[in-house]
């Protein structure tokens, strides 16, 4: 089979390599197991209930038997199944109920409008620090009711907690993650406390509440939600408005139709995350030896489906090599998995994302890439760390 070397800095899911390896068929190896290449079979895998999240099995992987981090992802919602998964799932649920995204959508616009304010002031802005990590933050921390005074301290740890999922490049990267564990982990038993003593009109509050009247879960199960949400809510969102960016400032035509055709915005973010998705790879092990597709699998084998990649199979998408805002796509986004494990947070995210981009479009012209954009690993959550741009006011 096809050998792909993800765990090399350099690597992309969108070489032509890669493409080659999909085209001769649904799977390739690569030092972190078999990586899956086409949408059929990674919708169909990532349904599939002898497949899970890895459990430890993933840290063990990548030499991580003990500490912070392992308490933190072994007893995560996504490393549990059936009953015990509903059971925290039905807490943590209460976080994106449509009326909860809906009311939030003011918000979202009243502080695009201030952030866009901000950066047309300077024409040069380095998009992340400028938009795409304040945007998510600001709206999460409105959501949970986290202080503004902390957005700064948080930041950090929930940037570097999403790297969780990029071990295998190596690097400091673990020692990143478990400085945000440890630091997550502390601050949310003090808020905890203080949404105990003091309740507000926030989500913690309503969560904290929940879990002392019903006592379903433990604090320790609340803490382990409430950290793995808030690195969620902001890590891939973040990513993703830096990705789309990157796509519109190749593809300008595009962003002066959104300017255009303002209603196009729901479209043309389902567009951005098939295109380039922040969740560039979902991860899932098989717990029991089976056959798929006629390939042998045995218990304990990693399965990663590179999400990129699938959701430009042109199995799947007709003309899926070509960026349009669009192209009315009926096959499924990947990178939200499926099943019972779909992602939570996936329609806030396009809220902000839908609510976002039309206001940026009609201000600004398309964006021009103005310097060296630094890239995350290319397994994990991907996107730019940094994204220098150049931003002119819109024509007219």
């Amino acid at each position: 089979m096809p050998f792909l070397d993800v765990a090399d800095p350099g690597f992309s899911f969108t070489a032509p390599e890669v493409f080659a390896a999909q085209a001769a068929g649904w799977y390739a190896d690569s030092p972190v197991g078999l990586i899956v290449l086409r949408h059929a079979e990674a919708q169909e895998l990532l349904r599939d209930r002898r497949l899970d999240h890895g459990g430890d099995g993933y840290l063990v992987l990548n030499g991580i038997t003990s500490g912070p981090v392992h308490d933190w992802w072994v007893p995560m919602m996504v490393n549990h199944d059936g009953a015990e998964h509903r059971r925290l799932r039905g807490l943590v649920g209460r976080a994106f109920t449509p009326r909860t995204v809906d009311a939030l959508r003011p918000y979202i616009r009243e502080k695009t409008e201030a952030l866009a304010d901000e950066m047309a002031a300077t024409g040069r802005t380095e998009f992340v620090s400028a938009f795409a990590d304040r945007l998510p933050l600001a709206v999460m921390c409105e959501l949970l009711g986290v202080p503004a005074a902390d957005y700064a301290t948080f930041s950090v740890w929930t940037s570097d907690i999403g790297l969780i999922f990029g071990l295998a490049a190596g690097g400091d990267t673990a020692a990143r993650v478990e400085r945000a564990v440890a630091g997550l982990d502390s601050y949310v038993d003090t808020l905890i406390d203080e949404k105990a003593a003091h309740p507000a009109d926030d989500l913690i509050s309503a969560m904290v509440g929940a879990w002392r009247a019903e006592q379903t879960v433990t604090r320790a199960e609340l803490r382990n939600l409430l950290v793995t949400l808030v690195f969620g809510a902001h890590d891939n969102t973040r990513h993703q408005f830096s990705n789309t960016m990157v796509s519109f400032a190749e593809h300008p035509e595009q962003w002066t139709l959104l300017r255009e055709r303002p209603e196009l915005a729901g479209q043309a973010v389902r567009e951005a995350m098939r295109w380039r998705p922040s969740a560039n790879t979902v991860l899932r092990r098989a717990t029991v030896d089976l056959e798929f597709r006629g390939l042998p699998i045995a218990a304990g084998t990693f399965l990663t489906v590179a999400a990129q990649t699938a959701q430009r199979d042109p199995r799947a998408y007709p003309g899926g090599d070509r960026f349009d805002i669009t192209a009315e796509r009926a096959a499924p986004l990947l990178q939200f998995g499926g099943g019972p494990h779909y992602c939570l947070g996936s329609a806030l995210a396009q809220a902000e994302l839908g609510e976002a981009l039309p206001i940026l479009a009609r201000r600004f012209a398309a964006p021009v890439i103005s310097g060296e954009v630094t890239w995350r690993p290319a397994i994990g959550i991907h996107g730019p760390d940094e994204l220098p741009l150049h931003l002119t006011a819109a024509p007219g």
